[in-house]
């Protein structure tokens, strides 16, 4: 599912969960980025964000893992109807600075599209979650994995979406295509902690599906994976990558399971979103242009890791034409997924800090 309740820190506060990433052409000239927050928002999550962090879209201009700019979202204490502001800033240069550090663009309230000053647009509220995969069906091709069995049945029914009728929060900025530095750059998600303590990066996003695979479940593995950077990815978690792909390859028989599992790592190490600004977006770990709203993530990296077409779908959500283009937010009377999932004893965890 995404990144979804991918660690202890995002299952005890969906403030600091991560969920997708997207990065997109807009109108000539721009480029839309958004990220969501808060999975299954205002059921098992809350639909504000956290004062003390700071949310960012990081860039690598050169294509590469060193990162040197980044817009920079703060917000402030949400009012008594969980109304908050939120402030836009563009740093340009090495990491680590300040939390509120950089260039302001603008600020706006909730739920409301208002200008910056680079010629782009920002916007932030509840939403539709964009992301849609038969999850239970990954549930279950997963422990067949683990019992050394291949069940590629499991997708050739009528597919599930357990994210149906579910929200998020987002972040969405239409920016212009020259802020990205470059014309072949690297993009990923990230939030950080900051104020009251040392600074501290407690998640990060870009491939979805890559903690399904390779870390299903939440804990000091994922912990570590969500405060690292994509410059250490290939060094530490390729062996881990590896061993997963050759496993599914043997089990599913594919012809040669050395090269297929090399595939997988280099199409998901290092965690990023390859884009070409003005070029259309095709969502493909490794070699794709960003990623769209409508692209079949799930398929695309499912039928990835097996070597062959499988779990693919279509959108089941309606083309916004507008600006940020999610769907608006659904009030279906369904049980919070930190319910269905089992994980309701940890979401009432005070945040951490």
């Amino acid at each position: 599912m995404s990144h979804h309740f991918d660690s202890p820190t995002a299952v005890a506060d969906g403030r600091l969960n991560l969920g997708d990433l997207y990065v997109f052409p807009e109108m000539p000239g721009t480029s839309t980025l958004l990220v969501t927050v808060n999975p299954d928002a205002g059921r098992s999550n809350p639909t504000t964000f956290r004062p003390d962090a700071r949310y960012e879209f990081v860039i690598a201009s050169d294509g590469g893992t060193r990162e040197d700019r980044a817009f920079r979202m703060t917000f402030d204490q949400p009012d008594a109807d969980g109304n908050q502001e939120m402030r836009v800033s563009y740093i340009v240069g090495p990491p680590g600075r300040p939390g509120t550090a950089g260039t302001v663009l603008g600020a706006g309230q909730t739920a409301g599209a208002f200008a910056l000053s680079d010629g782009g647009s920002a916007w932030f509220g509840l939403a539709q979650d964009p992301f849609w995969g038969d999850a239970t069906a990954l549930f279950a091709f997963n422990r067949g994995l683990a019992d050394n069995r291949y069940r590629p049945e499991l997708f050739s029914g009528t597919p599930g979406n357990l994210l149906a009728g579910r929200n998020v929060t987002a972040i969405a900025l239409q920016v212009p295509d020259d802020a990205f530095g470059g014309s072949d750059v690297a993009v990923w998600a990230r939030i950080s902690l900051y104020g009251h303590a040392p600074q501290r990066q407690v998640s990060r996003a870009a491939h979805p599906l890559l903690r399904s695979f390779f870390f299903p479940q939440p804990g000091p593995a994922t912990e570590a994976l969500n405060a690292g950077s994509p410059a250490d990815d290939v060094a530490t978690y390729s062996d881990l990558v590896r061993r997963t792909a050759r496993h599914v390859a043997e089990l599913s028989q594919t012809a040669d399971p050395g090269e297929h599992a090399a595939a997988v790592v280099a199409a998901f190490l290092p965690d990023q979103l390859r884009y070409r600004p003005g070029q259309p977006a095709q969502f493909a770990p490794g070699i794709g242009n960003g990623r769209g709203l409508h692209d079949d993530a799930f398929g695309t990296t499912l039928s990835l890791m097996v070597g062959r077409p499988l779990g693919v779908t279509t959108s089941p959500h309606p083309v916004v034409p507008e600006f940020p283009h999610l769907a608006p937010a659904g009030h279906d009377d369904i049980p919070a997924l930190a319910d269905l999932l089992g994980i309701r004893q940890h979401t009432t965890r005070p945040p951490p800090d």
